[in-house]
């Protein structure tokens, strides 16, 4: 009896480790978290890798690419790679060549709409085997701007921050000295081409700030990490002046009372 409960647990291994030898799998999937396009020059093409092993006894060999569960790129041994969908004049398919392996693509120019998921899918008559991973385009702002002035009434303190043509949805918010502000009316926008732009704007007492006072905006684009700031100094002109002429008339006392003296 435990003869053969050793035999079978033998037996048990033997074909796990056949089938292991003899199967397809992907060892390694290479896509970057974000991928920023630069506003002023012409973007580096994105590349992305599927590592992957094959038993060499596996027949019918096929290595796909997938964004968003559409397939954009296949390799098969007899016919090489070719590239599909909406991507199709965007992948080089020479790239095989150069780098050495079928799992190898290469975007030319990519845009914010290649954000999404990409899926690398190896296959055989007898396995299968796929990995995914999600990539998120960067797009610069064209313009990051901040304002701070006195309203009409010279009682209140307009602030104005907005950033351009980012991609994606940013998310901005504005301080004086360490608060947050709260009460802002905010406009989104989005373009044609895809990308955002945003507005915020909010009216502070005049009594509320001290001169001089920093104000601050700042924006994130959303799941991502990049991060911009603006900084300005809000200075009351009426408030300076004033502590001018106080200064020009202690000066003068000061002066007066030397020569009396």
């Amino acid at each position: 009896m435990a003869s053969g409960r050793v035999l079978c647990a033998t037996l048990l291994a033997w074909l796990t480790l056949l089938t292991v030898t003899h199967s397809v799998r992907i060892t390694n999937l290479r896509v970057p978290h974000t991928y920023t396009l630069e506003r002023d020059n012409e973007p580096d093409p994105l590349v992305l890798d599927c590592e992957y092993e094959i038993g060499p006894s596996e027949k019918g060999f096929v290595l796909k690419w997938l964004f968003n569960n559409h397939s954009i790129y296949q390799w098969i041994p007899s016919v090489k790679g070719f590239a599909m969908g909406f991507m199709k004049s965007k992948i080089d398919t020479k790239i095989f060549s150069m780098e050495g392996s079928p799992g190898v693509i290469s975007i030319k120019n990519p845009d914010w709409n290649m954000t999404g998921e990409y899926t690398c899918a190896v296959q055989t008559f007898e396995t299968t085997d796929k990995r995914s991973a999600r990539l998120q385009i960067i797009v610069p702002e064209s313009d990051f701007m901040l304002e701070a002035r006195m309203g009409g009434a010279q009682s209140d303190v307009d602030i104005m921050c907005a950033v351009q043509h980012v991609f994606p949805q940013p998310i901005l918010s504005v301080m004086f000295d360490t608060h947050v502000l709260d009460s802002v009316l905010t406009q989104l926008d989005q373009d044609p081409s895809g990308l955002y732009s945003m507005t915020v704007r909010t009216r502070i007492p005049r009594d509320q700030l001290e001169s001089p006072t920093p104000i601050t905006c700042a924006f994130i684009l959303i799941g991502t990490n990049y991060t911009k700031r603006r900084e300005t100094i809000f200075y009351d002109k009426a408030s300076t002046i004033q502590r001018k002429w106080t200064t020009v008339a202690v000066v003068m006392s000061i002066a007066s009372l030397a020569l009396s003296s």
